[in-house]
């Protein structure tokens, strides 16, 4: 009854956690750019230098080279992550993360320029990839083996998430036009407010778990030492070897661990990709729709609150459906935004169709469920798994939104060329007339693919 009591407060600390910690890193989305563009003009007037390139274009060039070095950083250093929370355990590193992000808000607030946002965007952005880490960790240590129940509670920590992102993206787009000093002040109050919750109400969950292992031991002595041997601290040794191996984690899961782990792996990198697309969408919207920014943001506002309904939902929806058919259906349910993109032009069309889909931003739950269970059996730690899967998930990252943006600027220009065909009263033949239809939607139409292939392996290992 304690144990259980214990489980209920650090599951709950966590999701507060997630809620103030996103909500902080998005309170400060909105303001590099608006603040570098002020700070990068005022030094160009104080030197009285001229530039071939507006401050603006200077900023946008710095941020993504930052977003690139940021996922750099993630791919290398996730699975150093997960040995390092598997053999210090999740709350220190937890605290350890939070005030990092604390005192990278600190220093814009007393000394906002250019290298101070600068830093703060890596550490909010890196950071904030290593907290997803250990709370899917900490997740896997309490509810390892338990599908459904794991389903619950991964639904309502991506609300948590989803909740803090809408609060601080509209609270942080308010302050921003304040300037940068109220917006990082918010963020440094809820990092702080964050870092307190960890410290004071959170039970480290690999302690628990190893409670747990040790109250069962008592009854099947046995079985308990076989199936945590390699759930205790490693060696120095062992450490060494993983450190030197973290390079290649990022597709360990796909060579190291047998066929099933590379089928989940895969099915979880066909899952993710389309989230990973960038500004494609925004740019789509904007030229074939007329959608401005404000209009967009609005969009994204309104996809939060769906994410927010569908997550809070799930663990009501799962038990009606069992973990395999909930999954199966949510991808369908992702498939119904692109094909709808695909099908017609009408953007309000498109709105009606993503919110009848609205359960597919959770397809992703069923396979973490059983990438954490099939580790569990295999006798991997927690720690290693998510930070190996964090790897692997920064490659598409990287890969994804160049791919992404090379099919649209080629569809665009294919459907274009067809266009001119058709003005010119050239003979078109079959290709050239479907790439006028779709060429700047062939991002969406890879989509559907990737959807229809994510369906097929779901039905035939989940």
């Amino acid at each position: 009854q304690h144990q259980q009591l214990l489980k209920s407060r650090t599951i709950n600390a966590l999701h507060l956690t997630s809620f103030l910690i996103v909500a902080s890193t998005s309170m400060v989305v909105f303001s590099p750019l608006p603040s570098l563009t002020k700070h990068l003009a005022d030094g160009i007037i104080s030197s009285s230098t001229s530039s071939t390139s507006s401050p603006q274009a200077r900023a946008v060039q710095i941020l993504s080279l930052l977003s690139a070095i940021s996922a750099s950083i993630e791919l290398f250093l996730s699975p150093l992550v997960g040995i390092f929370i598997d053999n210090f355990g999740r709350k220190v590193p937890t605290v350890i993360f939070l005030s990092m992000i604390a005192c990278a808000n600190l220093g814009v607030v007393l000394h906002p320029g250019v290298w101070s946002i600068c830093i703060s965007r890596m550490v909010n952005v890196v950071i904030g990839g290593f907290m997803m880490i250990v709370a899917n960790a900490l997740i896997a240590d309490l509810f390892a083996g338990r599908g459904e129940m794991m389903g619950s509670v991964l639904g309502r920590q991506a609300a948590s998430v989803s909740l803090g992102f809408l609060f601080g993206s509209v609270t942080g787009g308010r302050l921003t036009e304040y300037g940068e000093r109220p917006a990082y002040g918010a963020g440094l109050l809820f990092s702080v407010l964050a870092t307190f919750n960890v410290s004071f109400r959170m039970f480290d969950s690999l302690q628990l778990s190893r409670i747990s292992t040790d109250a069962s031991s008592a009854n099947a002595p046995a079985v308990a030492e076989e199936d945590t041997s390699d759930k205790r601290p490693a060696s120095i040794a062992t450490i060494w070897k993983e450190i030197i191996e973290a390079p290649l984690s990022s597709i360990q899961l796909l060579f190291h661990y047998g066929s099933h782990m590379r089928m989940l792996a895969l099915l979880l990198m066909l899952q993710s990709a389309p989230s990973f697309m960038g500004d494609v969408f925004q740019m789509f919207a904007k030229e074939e729709w007329g959608l401005q920014p404000k209009n967009f943001a609005n969009i994204v506002a309104i996809f939060g609150v769906l994410g927010i309904v569908s997550n809070m939902s799930l663990p009501l929806v799962l038990q009606s459906f069992g973990l395999r058919n909930f999954s199966l259906f949510a991808i369908l349910s992702s498939m119904l935004f692109p094909i709808s993109i695909l099908l017609t032009d009408s953007g309000r069309a498109v709105l009606l169709a993503g919110c009848i889909g609205l359960y597919g931003g959770t397809q992703k739950v069923g396979t973490t469920a059983a990438m954490t269970s099939l580790a569990n059996e295999m006798g991997v730690r927690q720690g290693r798994l998510q930070g190996e899967k964090a790897s692997m998930l920064a490659l598409l990252k990287i890969a994804c939104p160049v791919l992404y943006s090379m099919l649209y600027l080629r569809g665009k220009a294919w459907s274009e060329a067809s266009s001119n065909n058709m003005m010119v009263g050239s003979d078109i033949v079959g290709l050239e007339m479907i790439m006028g239809k779709v060429g700047r939607k062939l991002p969406f139409l890879l989509n559907i693919c990737l959807g229809i292939c994510a369906l097929a392996v779901t039905w035939k290992i989940l």
